[in-house]
């Protein structure tokens, strides 16, 4: 098997707006398990059999954080986080340095 760690970890939100990070197949597999039957479906149980298949071997791991993060979209736990604008994280254009020395 392989490490079955996830290259970048998946936050879904859990009882509503607690986050939980999801940093390995295992930790999808328990995820899923706990999810409530009623609630569940097809996507749900392709998860399961894939992050199971990837679990023991038979699937990459990034097949069953593909699958993971496409069902925990698809059922609101995931919310697509808009990218900052460049102009909020690029680098400083100046600095205060010219404010402070006149003051």
């Amino acid at each position: 098997m392989e490490s079955g760690t996830f290259k970048q970890p998946i936050l879904v939100r859990d009882d509503g707006f607690v986050l939980r990070k999801i940093e390995c197949v295992m930790d999808a597999i328990e995820f899923l398990e706990e999810w409530p039957i009623e609630r569940r479906g097809l996507l749900h149980a392709a998860a399961c059999e894939t992050c199971c298949s990837a679990y023991d071997g038979r699937k990459s791991v990034e097949a069953a954080h593909k699958i993971f993060t496409t069902w925990a979209r698809r059922v609101g736990l995931i919310e697509d986080v808009p990218v900052a604008p460049p102009w909020m994280t690029g680098p400083k254009i100046g600095g205060l340095d010219h404010l402070e020395a006149g003051a």
